[in-house]
This record gives C-alpha cells, sequence and structure tokens, in this order.
C-alpha cells in the first residue's frame, strides 16, 4: 500500500469528533517527515498546521481546534465535480473535507491543495483538510482526470489557535503555530512516544542557530558541507522539560 502525497498547504486536520462525525472508522494519513531549516527531521514535529489526527493530539497546547458550525454533506464522482455545501455560516472560516481516492489519480483543491493516489489500496487511508473559507463558494471543486474517481465528505467549521501551557519550570510547551514557536517543542520520538524537544537544542540541530550567524550565502553553504550526511541526535522529554523519554533524530542536508 502507497501512503497519499500531500502538498505543502495539505496540512490540517480534522479534529477527532468530526471525523467520527463523518466516517467512523475512518484514519487519516500521517506526515512522517518535516522540514527544518535547512535540515530534515526523521520524525515527527507537530505543528499547528500539521496533519496531528494522525496521532490523535488535537489537545496539544497551541494546536488549532476546529468545530463543526453546520451538516457535513457528501457525495461520490468521477472526473472533476463540484460537491454543493450552500451558503456558509457566518462563523465559519474554513472547510472541514475527507477524500476517498476510489481510483489511483491526482486530485486538486480549489486552492490549489491537492493529494495523489497512487493505488486503490490508497481508499483506505482517506486525505483530510482544512480549506481557508476564501476559497470556497457555496461547495468544494475537486479537479482531476475524467476517469478519477472520489468521494468527499465535507462541512463548515471554525478554527482557533489554542494557548500554549506552562511548566511549573515557566516554560512554555505546545505545538509549533502562527504566533511562533514555544520554548519545548511537541514532536514524535523515534520510539513513537509524544514528548517534546528544546527549541534551542533543535535550533542547534537543524541549522537555525548557526544561521543566525552566517554573513554571506558562502557561510549557509560550508554549513551545510560539513553537515551533510550527520544526523543529530536531541532527547526528548516530559512536559517537565527533564525527565527524558527519547530521541529526536535530525539529519544534515
Amino acid at each position: 500500500m502507497s501512503t497519499p502525497r500531500m502538498s505543502d498547504q495539505f496540512a490540517t486536520a480534522f479534529r477527532s469528533k468530526f471525523i467520527d462525525h463523518i466516517a467512523e472508522t475512518n484514519q487519516p494519513g500521517r506526515h512522517r517527515r518535516a522540514l527544518l531549516g535547512t535540515a530534515t527531521a526523521l520524525a515527527l514535529v507537530l505543528g499547528g498546521t500539521v496533519a496531528a489526527a494522525a496521532a490523535g493530539l488535537f489537545t496539544l497546547p497551541g494546536g488549532t481546534e476546529v468545530t463543526p458550525v453546520a451538516t457535513t454533506r457528501s457525495g461520490t464522482f468521477t472526473g472533476t465535480d463540484t460537491l454543493e455545501l450552500g451558503p456558509a455560516p457566518e462563523t465559519a472560516t474554513g472547510v472541514a473535507m475527507s477524500l476517498t481516492c476510489l481510483t489511483p489519480g491526482s486530485f486538486e483543491f480549489d486552492d490549489g491543495a491537492s493529494v495523489t493516489c497512487t493505488t486503490t489500496d490508497d481508499s483506505s487511508h482517506p486525505a483530510t483538510y482544512v480549506l481557508p473559507l476564501s476559497a470556497v463558494n457555496g461547495g468544494v471543486t475537486i479537479t482531476t482526470s475524467e476517469d478519477a474517481a472520489w468521494t468527499l465528505t465535507a462541512g463548515y467549521v471554525t478554527e482557533e489557535t489554542t494557548d500554549w501551557a506552562i511548566n511549573d519550570s515557566g516554560q512554555s510547551y505546545g505545538v509549533i503555530n502562527a504566533n511562533g514557536t514555544p520554548d519545548l517543542i511537541a514532536v514524535i520520538a523515534t520510539n513513537g512516544q509524544q514528548g517534546y524537544v528544546h527549541r534551542s537544542d533543535l535550533e542547534d540541530a537543524d541549522g537555525t542557530t548557526a544561521s543566525k550567524g552566517f554573513t554571506s550565502p558562502e557561510d549557509g553553504l560550508r554549513w551545510q558541507e560539513h553537515n551533510a550526511g550527520a544526523v543529530h541526535i536531541i532527547p526528548v522529554y516530559e512536559s517537565d522539560g527533564t525527565t527524558r523519554i527519547g530521541d529526536f533524530e535530525v539529519h544534515g542536508p
């Protein structure tokens, strides 16, 4: 089985109760890699725009809370078509969707985000996404080839970024979001446990710290050459920032 390939925009997922409401047996696809500056973290950095539903982590501080504000609608189509939703409620900020590929193909949303299914096995892993309300005009259009079949469930929602939490040491912890980066960043460790890495550790490993001292593009190239193929292992902690529970790997460029 192959996992649908998502575009960079294809990131925000439904919160769990909305998924349960529209498709109780469906499980959204997983992001297993996130780019960090000039390095690659080979584990999951959880952010406000990451499809955290895969790990059931919608309660993480700083995450995006998605709330349905209208009845969901569903339809099955072949080729380019539109699922009509009707007028948006005044409180809506987006449209949450779950797309199931019934055939291999590439499927593009109204805002240019897209998902590609390579085999029919992808039908067991629907792709979830929140489409900006500005891209919607009473319905959701999926652009695809004339023989590509798909099922879509969608409904109007509101999105709200929650606050980061504060531990006993006064450190903020949670997910990266539009407001910035907390002191302790939520990640999935290489052992599968959810925990937090110190922002300073991650910035040292991914080149952010080094980049602050660069005075020319050549400095950046030298850093990349020096770190090519390197694996930086940083500790993962519980939310107290001191109890170590695993490791997080950041691979050089």
